[in-house]
């Protein structure tokens, strides 16, 4: 009686196989915020690969081209990743979107706003796309590791949706509004005055949005513009006199003979007269007053003169401040620290 049949050497026990991503889809996925695109699969995988890596359980399929890895934290610079990803490859943020991530204003739309050139994706998108005939690679840049439109392309958007929100009789509005929004870039060390200036020149024949504002708005900007270091800077210039406005430059780095001491507030074009402009909130706790007076002798021995004026001063007296200034530029230069009203922390 024959045996048991004994099993054919070529046959095996199933075995699970399991996946493991491979590491330029790691690498992606860590520096796209737990996203990646579809098509960003196809240089790095084979087909087969790619079809197999869309079926993985650790990925989860946002839309038709957004995969999301499973254990990435959802978070609103996320979703705004997604939305670019989902619609093109030189899409970036743009509007609402871009003004936000850059913090331009108090924009939080909830829909992300996204740019791109051409888009042949149909049907639902996780953004709302503009299609730019004026968009180029110049135009984009990344920020938090987010495609996104460069500042003074917002800038430009920014100026035209307030021309068309406040209408040829808020021309005016407009303008401020921009002016404040491209100061605080400006100050913040996000736009470069050249490269506005280029694309107001480059884009005043194509009839965009804006431009008109944004052009009265750098009349007054030169490439070389320096904005005031704060908002309380700005509403000290507005008390000044214009010969005493003109006679000042802000934003300049001075030092003596050995090394630089840093940049102050304003100095004086004729006289060695620096002009510091202090904020309470920041310059009243005792850590403060110590750096101030440290500073402020390493520029007496450098032979400057140093007025040091209060917020509250600018706000509710600047004439006195209007006063001092002129007393020192009538007399001979001597450095010392000049004090024309008294510290907070004097009056408590």
């Amino acid at each position: 009686m024959a045996g048991p049949r004994r099993p054919s050497p070529l046959w095996k026990e199933p075995v699970e196989e399991v996946l493991v991503l491979p590491e330029p889809v790691i690498h992606l996925l860590r520096v796209q915020r737990g996203v990646v695109a579809t098509r960003q699969l196809r240089g790095l995988t084979t087909a087969q690969r790619r079809r197999v890596l869309e079926r993985e359980p650790e990925l989860e399929r946002l839309t038709p081209r957004v995969l999301r890895h499973r254990v990435a934290d959802r978070s609103r610079e996320q979703l705004l990743m997604a939305a670019v990803l989902d619609t093109g490859e030189d899409a970036g943020l743009w509007g609402k979107s871009a003004a936000a991530l850059w913090g331009f204003g108090r924009f939080r739309p909830a829909t992300p706003h996204v740019g791109t050139s051409r888009t042949l994706v149909r049907g639902p998108r996780l953004g709302q796309v503009h299609l730019l005939r004026h968009l180029t690679p110049a135009s984009m840049t990344t920020h938090l590791d987010i495609p996104v439109s460069r500042p003074e392309e917002t800038v430009l958007w920014l100026a035209g949706m307030w021309t068309h929100q406040w209408g040829p009789h808020g021309f005016e509005i407009a303008v401020l509004r921009t002016a404040s929004t491209l100061d605080h870039a400006w100050r913040s060390r996000l736009i470069d005055g050249h490269r506005i200036h280029a694309l107001c020149e480059r884009s005043g024949g194509r009839g965009r949005s804006g431009i008109v504002v944004l052009r009265e708005v750098l009349r007054t900007r030169p490439p070389d513009y320096k904005p005031a270091g704060s908002v309380l800077e700005d509403r000290f210039e507005s008390t000044l006199p214009c010969d005493l406005r003109e006679r000042l430059d802000r934003q300049v780095a001075v030092g003596g003979d050995d090394a630089r001491i840093g940049v102050v507030d304003y100095r004086h074009r004729c006289r060695p007269l620096i002009l510091e402009i202090n904020g309470e909130a920041v310059h009243s706790p005792i850590t403060a007053r110590t750096a101030d007076a440290e500073r402020y002798d390493d520029l007496v021995d450098a032979g400057f003169e140093v007025m040091v004026v209060w917020e509250y001063d600018v706000f509710h007296q600047p004439h006195r401040i209007v006063a001092a200034l002129r007393e020192v530029e009538a007399g001979p230069v001597e450095p010392r620290v000049i004090r024309p009203t008294r510290a907070p922390w004097e009056s408590w």
